[in-house]
């Protein structure tokens, strides 16, 4: 069967021009947005992070509610509102924190959510969001003492000459890799000698992540 007329309709893809008019014929004229071909019409919403999560400790996971513009302020920002009859309380996973299970995004942020069907039998809908965070700070410290089950410990650089203070002590740094009574405190030994960790900035502050070695 020979076709009257091809055009392209996306990188490499041509279609007929009657298969073109009968997509544009099934696509949906209001707010719907089909983002997956073949599934039903998915929608692309506004939302708002709204208070608490679901996960404790909390993960790449947040409760947010659909939102619009308002107008603007006397800044000449966009101001946003509630959608009335919109969703809320809904879960919305940033799919940036999903490797990280970080929750870093501010309360009050207004993000762009996809709505996806899982592949859960019956599907269930899921709301997903690409908000990108900073990955939490390292920074390489010296153990200076240990009390009370925490550390304190030095901040550190490294200069042509070696290592440099780099900023205040920080205290009550736990280990948490110390899972045994007789391995809490193992960093402050041996005497005589400079101790140097990595510590890793968390919501709760600097924590260490670092298990002794285990003899059998």
């Amino acid at each position: 069967m020979e076709t009257d007329r091809l055009r392209i309709y996306a990188p490499g893809a041509a279609l007929d021009r009657g298969d073109d008019r009968h997509l544009e014929a099934d696509r949906p004229k209001d707010r719907w947005t089909e983002i997956s071909p073949g599934g039903p019409p998915y929608r692309v919403l506004w939302c708002r992070i709204t208070t608490g999560a679901p996960g404790s400790p909390a993960d790449e996971r947040y409760y947010a509610e659909e939102v619009r513009p308002k107008g603007t302020d006397a800044g000449g920002h966009i101001e946003w509102e509630a959608v009335p009859g919109g969703v809320e309380g809904i879960v919305v996973h940033n799919v940036a924190e999903a490797e990280t299970g970080t929750h870093l995004v501010p309360e009050s942020t207004v993000v762009r959510v996809e709505e996806r069907l899982d592949r859960s039998a019956p599907p269930e809908m899921v709301y997903l969001t690409n908000v990108p965070v900073a990955r939490p700070a390292q920074r390489l410290a010296r153990v200076v003492s240990y009390s009370g089950g925490t550390y304190t410990v030095q901040p550190v650089r490294r200069e042509e000459g070696g290592f440099e203070n780099d900023g205040d002590p920080i205290s009550g740094v736990p280990n948490v890799g110390e899972l045994w009574p007789d391995e809490a405190g193992y960093l402050a030994g041996p005497d005589g000698f400079d101790r140097y960790v990595r510590i890793l900035s968390t919501p709760a502050g600097w924590t260490i992540l670092l298990h002794p070695p285990r003899m059998v």
